[in-house]
C-alpha cells in the first residue's frame, strides 16, 4: 500500500470515528485536526519490520501512557474546567461522580492511579489508599472546613485549584522518572524480553517513518491543543540526529513511548521504532571516551525495589528506558535527600562505573551540571548494596553480557522469528527458560520475603546464617574496609543472593564499629 492509499484510509477511518464520537454528549469540544509536514523517507534497507506492523487508529478511551488520572466530585461541586486543566498536565483522565463505579474502574485498570477528589469521606479516602494501583491521592476542599487525615498516599489538602495543580505537576514528573527507568533483573522474563527487543531495534529499521507517527498520535491526542502543539513543532523541526532529545522530551514523545515499553505494545513500539532507532544509533555513533569514569543519580524508590537490588548482587539489571545520570555527586545526593512525595519512599543513591568502551553521551540543557545519558535497555551489574543515611547501589555497566543473554535465547530457540520469541517472553502463560548468564550461578531461594523500609545502618534481610567463605571478604576489611572488600564480594558471586545479603549486612556492621568516617570515605569514592 502506497502513502497516497494509506493517508486515504487513514482520513475515511478518523472521519468515521469523529463521527461516531460526535453523538457522545459527555465529550469534550472536538478540535480540528491539524495539518502536518511532510514525512522523511526511511532509508531503503532490506532487513526491516514488515508494514503491516502499522497501525492508523489508537482507541482515545484506552490510555497509552503510563498514568491516569481519576476525578471524583461526588457533588459536582467543582467548576466545569476542571477536567480541562488535569488533561493540560497529564492526557488521560477519567471523571466520576458515583464513588462505587469510580473504585471499580481503578481495580480494573493496570496504570498508576492519581486520585483527585473532592470528598473528605473516610471511608473514600481509606479505599483508595489501599488499592495497590493508586500511587497518591489529591483532596480538593471547596468548603474551608478543617480536615486532617494520615493516609500515607495522601499528598496533600488543597482548597484552591492552583495549588492542587501545581502539586499534581511536581508529583507526576518525580513518579515518571522512576516509572520511566522500571528497573528489571535478570531472573524476570521481562529482562530477557527487553534484550531481545533491543537487539532487533539495532539489527532492523521500520518502514514506518515520522509521517505515520504524526497522523496516528495527533488522531489519539486530538482533544489535548498542548501536546497537539508539540506534535505540530516535531514535524517541523525533527531531524534524525535530535531523536535522542525528542526521545526525552516530556511529555510528548516521552510518555507515549515509555509506556509502549511498560506495557509490551509491539504496535506502538513499532510506530515509534523510527525514533527509538535514531537515538539509539547516535549513542552508539558517539566517539570512545578517553579513560574510565564513574557517574552518580540520585532517586527515592519503593522499598520493594531497594529489596530487588539487594537480592540480586552479582546479577545482572536493566532498566526499559535511557538511564540519566550525571557526573556530579552533589546533585546525585541533593536528588536523593529531597523530600519524597510519600513518606514510605527510601533514598538511593546510585554509583555507577563504566570503562572507556561504553556507550553515552552528555546533554547541555541548561543545568550546572550536564546529563549523562546511557542507551536504551542498558544491562548493569549490582556489585554492592549498603546503607547509612541513604541505600548505595553500586553497579558496572555489562552490556556484553545482556547481548549474550539475547544471542543464547535466540540460538536456543533458532526456528522461531523474532516475533514469535518476544511473544512467547511476554506471555505469562508460556514457558520462558532464560539462559544461564556468563557467571554461572545456583538457582536462587524464590520465596518471596517481604520487608519494611530501612530503618537501621543495615537494610533488613532474612537472617540466614551465610556461607564461612564470607571470611574472605571480612579479612579484606582488616587491612582496606571497602574497595577490598567490594572485590572479594565480586569473587564469591556463586554464593546464593540471600549469602550476599548477608555479607553486606555483617560487613556494614563492623566498618561502622571500625567508625563512620571510613564508610563515608568509601561513598566519596
Amino acid at each position: 500500500m502506497n502513502k497516497k492509499e494509506m493517508s486515504k484510509k487513514y482520513m475515511s477511518t478518523t472521519s468515521s470515528n469523529k463521527a461516531d464520537k460526535s453523538t457522545n454528549a459527555d465529550k469534550t469540544k472536538e478540535y480540528p485536526l491539524p495539518l502536518v509536514s511532510a514525512s522523511l523517507s526511511s532509508p531503503t534497507i532490506k532487513n526491516t519490520v514488515p508494514q503491516k506492523c502499522c497501525i492508523k487508529y489508537l482507541d482515545p478511551q484506552q490510555n497509552y501512557e503510563s498514568v491516569t488520572f481519576i476525578w471524583l466530585d461526588p457533588q459536582s461541586q467543582s467548576k466545569d474546567n476542571i477536567v480541562t486543566t488535569l488533561r493540560m498536565i497529564n492526557n488521560y483522565v477519567q471523571s466520576y461522580t458515583d464513588s462505587l463505579s469510580c473504585f471499580t474502574s481503578i481495580e480494573s485498570s493496570k496504570d498508576k492511579i492519581f486520585f483527585i477528589c473532592t470528598s473528605t469521606n473516610i471511608d473514600v479516602i481509606s479505599t483508595a489508599n489501599a488499592m495497590p494501583n493508586v500511587e497518591a491521592i489529591f483532596i480538593l476542599k471547596l468548603d474551608g472546613l478543617a480536615f486532617k487525615t494520615d493516609f500515607v498516599k495522601v499528598i496533600g489538602i488543597y482548597e484552591e485549584q492552583e495549588e492542587l495543580v501545581r502539586a499534581l505537576k511536581q508529583t507526576l514528573s518525580t513518579i515518571q522518572q522512576i516509572r520511566f527507568e522500571e528497573f528489571l533483573f535478570e531472573t524476570e522474563n521481562t529482562f530477557i524480553w527487553l534484550q531481545l527487543w533491543r537487539d532487533d531495534i539495532m539489527t532492523r529499521k521500520s518502514n514506518i517513518g515520522k509521517q505515520e507517527f504524526m497522523e496516528v498520535t495527533q488522531n489519539y491526542y486530538q482533544y489535548n491543543n498542548k501536546i497537539l502543539a508539540l506534535i505540530r513543532e516535531f514535524g517541523h523541526s525533527y531531524v534524525v540526529a535530535d531523536a535522542l532529545s525528542w526521545c526525552l522530551r516530556s511529555p510528548f514523545p516521552s510518555r507515549f513511548i515509555s509506556h509502549a515499553l511498560y506495557s509490551r505494545n509491539m504496535e506502538n513500539l513499532n510506530l515509534c521504532r523510527f525514533l527509538i532507532n535514531g537515538a539509539t544509533r547516535f549513542l552508539q555513533q558517539q566517539p570512545k571516551h578517553k579513560s574510565s569514569t564513574q557517574f552518580y543519580r540520585g532517586m527515592t524508590l519503593h522499598s520493594e525495589f531497594v529489596t530487588s537490588f539487594a537480592k540480586n548482587i552479582g546479577k545482572l539489571m536493566c532498566t526499559s528506558w535511557f538511564f540519566v545520570c550525571t557526573k556530579s555527586r552533589t546533585v546525585a545526593l541533593a536528588a536523593a535527600q529531597s523530600p519524597a512525595y510519600r513518606p514510605d519512599l527510601i533514598p538511593v543513591f546510585f554509583k555507577i562505573d563504566c570503562d572507556s568502551k561504553t556507550a553515552y553521551v552528555e546533554l547541555f540543557e541548561n543545568v550546572s551540571s550536564p546529563v549523562i545519558v546511557f542507551d536504551i535497555c542498558t544491562t548493569f551489574r549490582i556489585l554492592y548494596v549498603g546503607q547509612d543515611q541513604m541505600v548505595i547501589v553500586k553497579m558496572k555497566i555489562a552490556s556484553d553480557d545482556g547481548r549474550k543473554a539475547a544471542c543464547e535465547y535466540k540460538k536456543k530457540y533458532e526456528s522461531a522469528s523474532i516475533e514469535e520469541l518476544l511473544d512467547q517472553v511476554a506471555c505469562p502463560s508460556k514457558e520462558c527458560i532464560v539462559p544461564e548468564q556468563p557467571l554461572k550461578q545456583p538457582a536462587e531461594n524464590r520465596e518471596h520475603q517481604p520487608s519494611s523500609p530501612p530503618t537501621s545502618k543495615t537494610i533488613p534481610f532474612s537472617s540466614l546464617t551465610y556461607s564461612d567463605r564470607a571470611s574472605g571478604a571480612s579479612a579484606c576489611e582488616e587491612c582496606a574496609p571497602t574497595d577490598l572488600t567490594v572485590t572479594e564480594y565480586e569473587r564469591i558471586q556463586r554464593l546464593s543472593s540471600c549469602d550476599n545479603i548477608e555479607i553486606v549486612k555483617n560487613a556494614t556492621n563492623k566498618l561502622n564499629r571500625q567508625g563512620v568516617k571510613k564508610w563515608r570515605d568509601y561513598i566519596r569514592q
